[in-house]
């Protein structure tokens, strides 16, 4: 079964792509985005948005199955796949997913709304090199924290990629702490943002009651209870209730739920 996704960042054919099963990471850079843009190399692809997880070129290989890549915290997300060059700075790209956990949450789980807030606030004291080793500690302590106690996936995800950029990045992360980093320092580039650049307002999920089965999956994975129906009949989404965390669409084994923008 394909699946449809925004490919975007630093490859030479951005655009809408189709992703066919157990298609891998690596061709979905060179066969579907053209490869890498200006004969860079490959370092890293982040997916599923603010709540997603980062990869690299270690990952490669592997097949764009979401059981698969479950342990590296990917998820479906926002369908968004932002792959980075050799050039880009992970402690810049790691502040900018950081920051759309603003935009793109509901707002009504403490623990997430504030707690993102924080971390977002010391990843940009460390993007502008006025941070020290306690202030990184504190920022990968409140990613558990928030990881720990957030209600949602969206939540329960938002420290996915700066943990592993912390892991696989070190040096750079490090480099900001030293008061200097050559990444930056030679980059004239516009950063690569997160998303697909629509607002949280305009969009909403929705079931096709064409495709719904009634199995109660969805209804039953729902925190914020947004989601109501009878056995063996279409369930139906409460947009007023919906934080859009998007667990219900990664769920159904159907196909059933999907995305769509309320405006254009």
């Amino acid at each position: 079964m394909s699946q449809t996704f925004l490919l975007k960042g630093d490859v030479c054919r951005p655009g809408t792509v189709t992703v066919e099963k157990d298609m891998t990471l690596r061709r979905i850079v060179d066969e579907l985005g053209g490869g890498m843009a200006n004969g860079k190399a490959f370092k890293a692809m982040q997916i599923g948005g603010a709540s997603g997880g980062l990869l690299t070129a270690e990952q490669l290989d592997l097949p764009l199955d979401f059981k698969a890549l479950a342990p590296y915290g990917v998820r479906r997300g926002d369908g968004v796949i932002t792959v980075l060059d050799e050039d880009r700075c992970m402690v810049d790209a790691t502040y900018r997913f950081l920051r759309a956990t603003q935009t793109d949450f509901c707002g009504k789980c403490v623990s997430c709304r504030e707690g993102t807030k924080r971390m977002t606030e010391l990843c940009e004291k460390l993007l502008d090199r006025k941070a020290d080793d306690a202030d990184v500690g504190m920022l990968l302590e409140l990613g558990e924290i928030v990881h720990m106690t957030a209600f949602c996936a969206l939540g329960k995800g938002s420290s996915h990629t700066l943990d592993a950029a912390v892991r696989a990045f070190g040096g750079e992360f490090q480099n900001h702490i030293d008061g200097h980093c050559p990444l930056c320092a030679k980059e004239t580039r516009p950063p690569v943002e997160p998303g697909d650049g629509v607002a949280y307002d305009e969009k909403r999920v929705e079931i096709d009651p064409e495709k719904c089965k009634g199995c109660s999956r969805c209804a039953r994975s729902c925190h914020a209870q947004a989601i109501s129906g009878e056995l063996k009949s279409p369930f139906r989404i409460d947009p007023e209730k919906c934080v859009k965390c998007y667990t219900c669409m990664e769920l159904c084994a159907f196909g059933a739920i999907r995305e769509v923008r309320s405006h254009g």
